[in-house]
């Protein structure tokens, strides 16, 4: 067994986190009694400080009351107060000796009456006759506390009679001062509930002493209290010279005792490891090396259980092997397809029911007898030249590939066929499988499909191409002319026209992929235009659904080698995906953003979103969510399908993400390639791709109707930019090239002039279509001019040719 699974190391590893634990709930128990220990000194500590801290309060207080007595009981207080003529300056000077030498801030003598002696100013704020009431009519001296302040009361008396006293206030700081000295811990001295005398704020977690005076003390019959406190940050600091001395000691114990733990370890488990070496390594009998009463009955467990388990294998074993020969028997003589045997010179070895009931023959009828038998004349004389050279080494002509063939019943009908070859050795002699299908079916069907797919491309869409034609030739010619109503149904017509056109090319499409006939026309176009074009194509089906498309570009020149045809034809199914699933007032974002050494086009809709459960089925053929929005919306299922096998047509990749309730976003990526369109071609697989020098015109106007006749009309030669203003149309310049301006003349003279004017400057010729005949003279570079009203298509498609032909030879028109 390996070592860091032995019973030995475990053991060991046991022993250790043992004596690992027992260390640290030794080392932390004691830790707590100690911090107890030192807390509870601590408190001790606190309290006799605080009681010293009272005690001195105490002290100095009774120091100040015995001051005042003695100016009290002095023989020439009574004799002043007596002879209250000649008492003003003894007064005087005994209160000033009296306050200049104690914490006496202020004082004052008063009569029998309870009044001011010294009438030469007015009484100060605390003096009040209820402070020495009590005094005159008791005899005995007071302490009082007030506004929190203490105040001594003390009588003059002459033969046993009150003739008055002294009334004193002490300073509370300087009577405090001495008792707060020298404390380096937290403290708070309160005298009543407004005053306190504090060193700053309490901790949150702390050890805390709280006294009040005792009853011998004069403050007792005050509302005072001292609070002393430490943090128990105090405490780590204190038990931590201790704490790190016992660590230590205890770390330098623990290796030794880890060691010998480790050796025991492996000692004890020494014998059990070798029993589980000569279990796995199947020695049996097993022979123990150790005895003990434990090892000696284990191994006779599993000598009991090995011999026990050797018989009932072999015994199951040869059940097995029976029971699969009859499923094997039975799976082949009720499988549906026909499953044929044959050796490697031919001889047929098996043939199931299957078999029999396609070819018509019994088994014992075609067992070994040669498979040809089953084969039309030319296939069964070349079968045996393909089975030779396969066993001499060729390539397989169907063998591991599977292909569709011609089969033989025994009436001498024939059927296609899908043959299926393995191959395989019985008992170490060659042998092959070949399952057949009949495809009779099949064939039908794929007959009937093509037999539509012709109808569709040549009885549907050459005269539906006829009508849609038509009606935007009326409508681009006659459209100002005709009545509202005629021209909104009309409108209507060509919509539905071209969205019938667009189910029959789906239709197409598929069936294309499906034959590897799709076609790619490439050229060199500006992503930025197309998407503009695009985004004008669908912004009559956005204004339908009331949905804005909003366009950003991040990328200045945009030049891929692609198909305009087919990335319009992606740009639209996703355009009319966002556009039908966005809500009312909603908005379609389009963005172009050059990634890497792509570029990437994403179309964002802020609609339901896509379930998550349809995610994985998106992009297959007439998949459609189940939900009522699609329901509501249409559509064929095969748009995202044909979308996917053209981007990747471009090399391009197209993927998406999407959150219930929040929109989707579907994005697809073509490649920033200068090299030959050629190359793309070659690694297309097999796809008919073709290369065109496609030439770029610039449309400047605003008549869709105009624009979607010059499209139709000029695809072939060129493609085709809309711009609705002068502005616009100078930044598309600076964007890229156009060899051709096509300018709808809607705009005043002094508008259009500046424009005309920028255009000689560089060159670029210039068609102009205008409401009426313009009478004034033209720079050079407008080589022709036309009224809308008497607009001829054809003559303006064999103008732009020979314009572009004339002014650009090298390219092909």
């Amino acid at each position: 067994m390996a070592e860091n699974r032995s019973i030995a190391n475990r053991f060991a590893n046991l022993n250790l986190v043992l004596l690992v634990s027992f260390f640290l709930f030794v080392v932390g128990a004691t830790t707590v009694m100690e911090l107890f220990r030192i807390e509870k000194q601590l408190h001790v500590e606190l309290h006799t400080q605080a009681q010293t801290r009272l005690k001195i309060l105490n002290q100095e207080i009774n120091n100040q009351r015995v001051a005042v007595t003695r100016t009290a009981e002095s023989q020439l207080s009574i004799n002043s107060l007596i002879d209250i003529n000649g008492s003003s300056l003894y007064f005087d000077h005994a209160l000033k000796d009296l306050t200049q030498y104690t914490a006496i801030d202020d004082a004052q003598f008063f009569d029998y009456a309870g009044s001011l002696l010294d009438k030469s100013s007015s009484p100060p704020t605390w003096y009040s006759a209820s402070f020495v009431r009590e005094t005159l009519v008791t005899g005995k001296g007071d302490i009082k506390l007030h506004k929190g302040a203490f105040f001594i009361v003390e009588p003059i008396t002459y033969f046993g009679a009150v003739q008055g006293g002294i009334i004193a206030r002490v300073n509370l700081s300087e009577l405090v001062s001495p008792v707060l000295e020298n404390i380096d811990r937290y403290y708070s001295l309160k005298l009543g509930e407004k005053t306190e005398f504090t060193n700053g704020e309490r901790h949150k977690f702390e050890s805390t002493a709280f006294v009040v005076p005792s009853s011998d003390m004069t403050l007792s019959d005050f509302p005072i209290s001292i609070t002393l406190s430490e943090p128990y940050l105090y405490l780590l600091h204190k038990i931590s010279p201790w704490l790190t001395s016992v660590s230590i000691l205890a770390l330098i114990s623990l290796f030794p005792i880890v060691a010998i733990a480790r050796r025991w370890g492996k000692k004890m488990a020494l014998p059990i490891a070798q029993l589980s070496e000569k279990v796995e390594e199947g020695t049996y009998p097993i022979a123990l090396s150790h005895t003990a009463i434990e090892l000696e009955v284990l191994a006779n467990a599993f000598n009991r259980t090995t011999e026990q388990i050797n018989k009932a294998g072999e015994l199951n074993l040869e059940a097995e092997r029976q029971s699969g020969q009859s499923q094997l028997l039975a799976i082949v003589d009720t499988v549906v397809d026909s499953i044929i045997t044959i050796d490697e010179k031919g001889y047929i070895a098996t043939f199931n029911p299957a078999a029999e009931g396609l070819f018509g023959y019994y088994a014992d009828e075609v067992i070994g007898k040669k498979v040809n038998m089953l084969m039309p004349q030319d296939f069964a004389l070349q079968h045996d030249t393909f089975l030779t050279n396969y066993l001499g080494g060729k390539p397989a002509k169907i063998i591991g590939i599977g292909r569709e063939i011609v089969a033989k019943r025994k009436d001498g009908s024939e059927f296609p066929a899908e043959l299926s070859v393995s191959e395989m050795r019985v008992l170490g002699a060659r042998m092959f499988t070949g399952i057949i299908r009949d495809i009779t079916a099949r064939k039908k069907a794929q007959s009937v499909k093509n037999e539509f797919v012709a109808t569709v491309s040549h009885e549907l869409r050459t005269p539906l191409t006829s009508i849609r034609g038509a009606l935007g030739v009326v409508l681009g010619k006659f459209g100002n002319d005709l009545p509202e109503k005629s021209k909104k149904m009309l409108t209507i017509a060509l919509r539905n026209s071209e969205r019938l056109t667009l189910l029959i090319n789906d239709i197409l499409d598929i069936e294309k992929l499906d034959s590897g006939q799709l076609s790619f026309s490439f050229s060199r176009i500006n992503l930025d235009s197309l998407i503009r074009r695009s985004i004008d194509d669908n912004d009559g089906f956005a204004r339908q659904h009331n949905v804005s498309l909003v366009y950003i570009n991040e990328v200045n020149d945009a030049y891929v080698n692609a198909d305009s045809g087919r990335v319009l034809q992606v740009m639209a199914n996703l355009l009319s995906n966002a556009i039908k699933y966005s809500p009312e007032y909603g908005e379609v974002t389009i963005t172009l953003a050059q990634q890497d050494s792509f570029y990437r086009i994403d179309v964002t809709d802020v609609g339901s979103g896509i379930p998550p459960e349809f995610h994985q089925r998106i992009f297959e053929r007439f998949s459609q969510a189940d939900s009522s929005d699609t329901r509501r919306v249409g559509g064929t299922g095969l748009g995202l399908s044909i979308t996917q096998s053209i981007v990747e047509g471009h090399k391009g990749q197209i993927d998406f993400f999407s959150a219930l309730d929040e929109g989707s976003t579907f994005y697809f990526t073509l490649p920033i390639d200068t090299a030959e369109a050629k190359r793309l071609s070659a690694d297309h697989g097999g796809v008919v791709t073709q290369f065109n020098a496609v030439f770029q015109v610039l449309y400047v106007g605003s008549d869709d109707n105009l624009i979607r006749v010059l499209r139709g009309e000029l695809a072939e030669i060129a493609e085709i930019s809309c711009v609705s203003s002068f502005q616009s149309a100078i930044l598309a310049f600076k964007q890229q090239h156009f060899e051709l301006v096509i300018l709808d003349n809607e705009w005043d003279e002094e508008s259009i002039t500046p424009f005309l004017s920028s255009m000689a400057e560089n060159a670029n010729p210039v068609i102009l279509i205008s409401e009426t005949r313009l009478e004034k003279t033209l720079p050079t570079n407008v080589i022709s001019c036309h009224e809308k009203s008497q607009l001829n298509i054809d003559k303006l498609k064999s103008e732009v040719r020979l314009i572009l032909k004339k002014t650009f030879p090298k390219k092909a028109v």
